[in-house]
């Protein structure tokens, strides 16, 4: 690879780990109002839209992209609140299947307007062909890294490596 091109791929992801960074900062000031964290958020609206019947601990590492005992202290935090609910797997007494609970729905149900308008206003300064144009570019760095097998390093799955 030619040096300028180094240089530019290395200043793009530099811009990108910066983005991915103020993008977090902004994440945790919105919800830290609203008795949230991201991965809490995250969390419910897993449980809430993708696996609404409910899924394993495991199954959850897997969704969310992490490991698994940061699920646990997660999944324990939020049972605490009662934004949860944590029972046995009838088919594996060593799993724990959880679930969204009524009070974690009325919670999302209250905040998740408020934060599609929070990413409506951080995106308004792109139009509609840049944001698909940056997602499809972004889709194609993401399958590279599945492709070269570094998701497993992070005990991640090529599957789950796609954007949402």
């Amino acid at each position: 690879m030619p040096p300028e091109r180094k240089r530019k791929s290395y200043q793009l992801l530099m811009d990108l780990v910066r983005l991915g960074g103020l993008l977090q900062k902004t994440g945790n000031e919105f919800f830290r109002g609203r008795g949230l964290t991201q991965a809490q958020f995250n969390t419910l609206m897993v449980l809430m839209y993708t696996r609404p019947m409910g899924c394993r601990q495991n199954e959850l590492c897997d969704l969310l992209l992490v490991k698994p005992a940061n699920v646990t202290g997660l999944v324990g935090r939020l049972h605490e609140r009662g934004l949860v609910t944590r029972k046995v797997d009838s088919s594996d007494e060593r799993a724990r299947l959880v679930s969204i609970s009524a009070k974690g729905r009325k919670l999302i149900t209250k905040v998740e307007p408020d934060y599609y308008g929070e990413i409506d206003t951080v995106m308004e300064v792109l139009g509609n062909p840049e944001v698909k144009k940056l997602s499809e570019s972004v889709a194609k760095i993401q399958a590279s890294i599945a492709d070269r097998g570094l998701l497993s390093h992070f005990g991640l799955k090529k599957e789950n490596s796609g954007g949402a």
